[in-house]
């Protein structure tokens, strides 16, 4: 599934000019008036079809706003969008259509690591940036490849002391969907547990799309676990945290402190179940910063007051093509060296704050811990500033 986003009729009065001169304004490659086509990959269907809406919604505003500030090296950009599905073998193929039919210059992706490892290569061998913009388990380094979204270093080395101290608890339970993302988290918060403090009681890997989790309530129950870091997602951890809430083993019982719980997800969960949660995430509507103001008036503003909320995952979309913008136009090229070299270093004032991308492929970030309130709504606790990935990619971008 695709669809074309509507470009305006007449470029910016600086692309003229640059396309009289036969060069771009900051000298770079020639200019052209043609759309400049990027694409975005993500779910609209599947397990994680919760998380397509908003991404979609915000690399539209995105492109929208960048077009409105004269495009990219006096370029409109034309944004498509294909469905994911949560199926790697799908992604490639939906992936391989917006490269090989759509002629994207940069591929934005919002969708899991599996997908990720299959579409590299083809970005790769096709010559263009891609910008795996959701959480992610890190140690990913390839060339072309930014990985902006956080790793599980930012969102569990400074929360789980914090929840720890706060809530008095230190007997934790680890959840996680069984494959590299899932297994990623429950070692390393292991290994923050420790080193915290606390003790890991029990954990257990589920296959993606389980329904039925009455053997790992159970085991929790079991356990003794005082604290739950459940690293499931989409409708996979609505059906978890209903059936726990049913079975005695809610969040007033055993504390969540989750990496992927974002409003929409917490929203399907209802209020009764989500009320008192920790989430440790890059980015919540709650923020109070002038820039997240300005992001949701010109969001709510362009979708309407019933628009899904904005949340990481879809946040950290907007933030990718907006630093991809300027970086373009940093180079004066869109092509995949360039555009990487001008990001390397670059920081981009992000709703969440800002977002300053290293030489090795990742961001330097804030976090948010937020926590649900008995209506539902989720406020802000703390934000963590400026924590490091913890990354090492010896390739620098643009390289």
């Amino acid at each position: 599934m695709k669809r074309r986003i509507s470009i305006a009729a007449f470029v910016a009065a600086a692309a003229v000019v640059a396309t009289l001169t036969g060069c771009s304004a900051s000298g770079g490659e020639p200019a052209s008036t043609e759309p400049l086509p990027i694409g975005l990959l993500t779910d609209l269907s599947g397990a994680a079809g919760i998380f397509g809406p908003p991404t979609q919604n915000a690399a539209e505003l995105a492109v929208e706003q960048i077009n409105a500030a004269g495009g990219v090296n006096g370029r409109q950009v034309e944004l498509f969008v294909a469905d994911e599905t949560g199926v790697p073998t799908a992604g490639l193929s939906a992936a391989q259509r917006l490269i090989e039919e759509d002629k994207v210059e940069a591929l934005f992706g919002q969708h899991n690591s599996a997908t990720r490892d299959a579409v590299a290569p083809v970005t790769t061998t096709a010559g263009i940036p891609y910008f795996h913009t959701p959480l992610a388990e890190g140690n990913f380094c390839v060339a072309n490849v930014i990985s902006n979204g956080e790793v599980p270093a930012q969102q569990l080395a400074p929360a789980i002391p914090y929840v720890q101290e706060e809530t008095g608890k230190n007997k934790w339970f680890l959840l996680g969907a069984d494959y590299i993302w899932g297994q990623t988290v429950v070692a390393d918060a292991a290994k923050y547990i420790e080193a915290s403090g606390g003790e890991v009681v029990g954990q257990e890997l589920v296959p993606i799309g389980t329904t039925d989790f009455q053997s790992v309530i159970t085991k929790i129950k079991e356990s003794g676990a005082q604290l739950i870091i459940p690293a499931i997602f989409g409708g996979d951890a609505i059906t978890f945290e209903k059936q726990a809430f049913d079975a005695g083993v809610g969040n007033s019982a055993v504390q969540r402190l989750a990496v992927i719980y974002e409003d929409g997800t917490l929203g399907a969960m209802g209020a009764e179940v989500s009320s008192g949660m920790y989430v440790s995430m890059a980015y919540n509507q709650a923020l109070d910063t002038a820039e997240n103001t300005s992001f949701l008036d010109a969001y709510y503003a362009k979708f309407g007051a019933d628009a899904p909320p904005q949340t990481a995952l879809s946040e950290q979309t907007y933030v990718a093509i907006h630093a991809w913008a300027d970086a373009a136009n940093k180079a004066g090229s869109t092509k995949s060296d360039a555009v990487l070299k001008a990001l390397s270093g670059l920081t981009y004032n992000a709703p969440s704050g800002p977002v300053t991308f290293g030489p090795d492929h990742f961001a330097t970030q804030s976090i948010v811990l937020t926590q649900v309130q008995p209506d539902g709504v989720s406020v802000v606790v703390t934000t963590f500033d400026s924590v490091d990935p913890e990354q090492d990619c010896n390739e620098p971008m643009g390289s």
